[in-house]
C-alpha cells in the first residue's frame, strides 16, 4: 500500500466504521469530493427527470392509456430508472477512489442494523411526528412564513396526490420501498455524511447539515414533507454513525416510507367510520 509522505492523514471514524479501513492513499480524494455535495443531488434531479421524461414519451408513442399502463406508472417506472442511473454512476467513481464498499456497505445485514431501524421509526412516531404536525399548524397559520402570504394545505405536502397517483402496485413498492431508500442512503448517508466526517466536520453537524440537505431535496414534496424528512434524516444519520454502516439507515427509510406511503392513509381512512361511532 503507498503511504503518502509526512504525516498521516486524520481520519475521524471509529473502528467499527466501514470508512475506518479506507487506504492512506484514496484517504484524500474522499476529503477533496466537497463539490459533490451539490453535483450528485443535481445529478440525481437531473437523471429522474430525463428518466420520467423518457419513459413519458415511450409510453405515449406506444398508445398512452391504450398500452394498459397508466400514466403514473410510467412516471413512476422513471423515477426507478432514474434512481437506479444514479447507484451505477457513483458506484463507477467511487471505485475510482477506491470508496465504492464502505460507500455502498449494506450487506451482512445484523442484528443492530435491524435494532438501530426499530429505533428509528420510534423516534418517527413518537417524536418526530408531533413536532412535525405542530410546524404544520403553525405554518397553516402564520401568513409570513409563505412567499404567498399564507401556507394552505396543499402548499404543504402534495403526499395524497403522491399516494393516488394510479400507478402499479409493484412499482410504488419498487420506487418507495427500494429505489429511493436505498438510492438516497447511498448518497446522502453512504456519501455526504463520511465525506463531512472526513473533513473534520464533528459528526454532529455533519449529521444536522446531511439532514438539511435530505429535506431540502424533498420540498417539492411541500412543506410538511420536507419537515418530516429532515427529522428521519436526522435519525437515519445517527443510526449511519452508530452502526458504522449503510444498512441500518437503509431499513429505516423503508420502514418510514411505507408507514408514511401505505399505514398512514389507511389509518386516516379510518378517521371518519371511528368519529361517527
Amino acid at each position: 500500500m503507498a503511504v503518502s509522505q509526512g504525516s498521516p492523514t486524520r481520519w475521524p471514524f471509529a473502528r467499527h466504521d466501514v470508512f475506518a479501513s479506507l487506504s492512506e492513499e484514496y484517504r484524500m480524494r474522499v476529503i477533496r469530493s466537497l463539490p459533490g455535495m451539490i453535483v450528485w443531488p443535481a445529478l440525481m434531479f437531473a437523471l429522474i427527470i430525463a428518466a420520467q421524461l423518457a419513459t413519458l414519451i415511450s409510453w405515449s408513442v406506444a398508445g398512452g392509456p391504450g398500452t394498459g399502463v397508466s400514466e403514473g406508472s410510467a412516471i413512476f417506472l422513471g423515477n426507478i430508472i432514474g434512481y437506479s442511473g444514479l447507484a451505477l454512476v457513483m458506484w463507477a467513481w467511487m471505485k475510482r477512489h477506491q470508496a465504492h464498499r464502505p460507500v455502498f456497505a449494506i450487506f451482512p445485514l445484523r442484528l443492530s442494523d435491524f435494532g438501530a431501524a426499530v429505533l428509528v421509526m420510534v423516534f418517527m412516531i413518537l417524536i418526530a411526528s408531533p413536532l412535525t404536525l405542530s410546524f404544520h399548524e403553525f405554518a397553516m397559520s402564520d401568513p409570513q412564513l409563505t412567499l404567498s402570504g399564507g401556507a394552505t394545505r396543499d402548499d404543504l405536502s402534495n403526499v395524497d396526490d403522491f399516494a393516488g397517483a394510479g400507478a402499479n402496485f409493484w412499482l410504488v413498492i419498487g420506487l418507495t420501498l427500494i429505489a429511493a431508500p436505498i438510492v438516497e442512503e447511498i448518497l446522502f448517508r453512504g456519501w455526504m455524511l463520511p465525506m463531512m466526517m472526513a473533513r473534520g466536520v464533528p459528526a454532529l453537524f455533519a449529521i444536522i447539515i446531511s439532514a438539511l440537505a435530505f429535506g431540502l431535496v424533498h420540498i417539492t414534496q411541500g412543506l410538511l414533507v420536507m419537515t418530516s424528512t429532515f427529522f428521519l434524516a436526522l435519525a437515519l444519520g445517527a443510526a449511519r454513525v452508530w452502526t458504522g454502516r449503510l444498512a441500518a439507515p437503509i431499513l429505516g427509510h423503508m420502514a418510514n416510507n411505507a408507514w408514511a406511503v401505505f399505514a398512514v392513509p389507511y389509518l386516516i381512512s379510518l378517521a371518519p367510520a371511528t368519529g361517527g361511532n
